[in-house]
């Protein structure tokens, strides 16, 4: 590693603080609702949560690993800029690769590569140029091997090296997924405002 990369065990550090941020996001409107039933504040606190909050935790969640820019990209590794700070994967040591799928108002699907290697860093590779660089990785590394990189079939799929189907069925079921937990989120919260 050289002087300008981060600690691995810095980065993990970041990603977790910023996670348990989205997801107190998320919890918002039980905790304020938890206050109203004391007393302290009035049951509508937790609507303006679940609002403001909850919706904006949702929408950071996934976000928060997902590269803005691509910082440094080569053989063997892939340096990008998130969220929380540059982040810097080790394609020699890829533990575990997937997709992670998410959606525009307009129901357009946007796909992230979620690598993370050995020393437990995560990124969600979403230019094509580092996407490359990972598909090149997995195949020197023979991905379908024993003992090999676990990936998923999705993710496969997305980077050219598997049926295009997997990455089809993946998406129908993440966009059912979300339009379910989201329809679920706001009924639990709508139940406890009393509405």
């Amino acid at each position: 590693m050289n002087s300008t990369q981060t600690a691995p065990a810095v980065i993990r550090s970041r990603a977790r603080l910023a996670s348990s941020g989205a997801a107190f996001l998320i919890l918002s409107p039980f905790v304020a609702w938890l206050f109203a039933l004391a007393g302290l504040i009035p049951v509508v606190v937790s609507v303006i949560c679940a609002l403001i909050g909850g919706l904006a935790g949702f929408l950071l969640l996934p976000e928060l690993c997902q590269e803005t820019g691509l910082v440094r990209c080569s053989m063997s590794r892939v340096t990008v800029r998130t969220l929380t700070g540059e982040r810097s994967v080790d394609l020699t040591r890829i533990r575990d690769v997937r997709l992670l799928t998410s959606f525009s108002r307009g129901g357009r699907a946007f796909h992230a590569v979620v690598v993370r290697d050995g020393d437990g860093v995560r990124i969600g590779l979403t230019s094509v140029r580092s996407q490359r660089s990972l598909a090149r990785a997995l195949q020197r590394t023979g991905a379908d091997a024993h003992g090999g990189p676990r990936v998923s079939l999705a993710a496969r799929a997305h980077l050219g090296l598997g049926e295009r189907r997997h990455r089809t069925v993946h998406t129908v079921i993440a966009f059912l997924l979300q339009v379910i937990s989201i329809s679920l989120y706001v009924v639990l919260v709508l139940k406890l405002a009393e509405f």
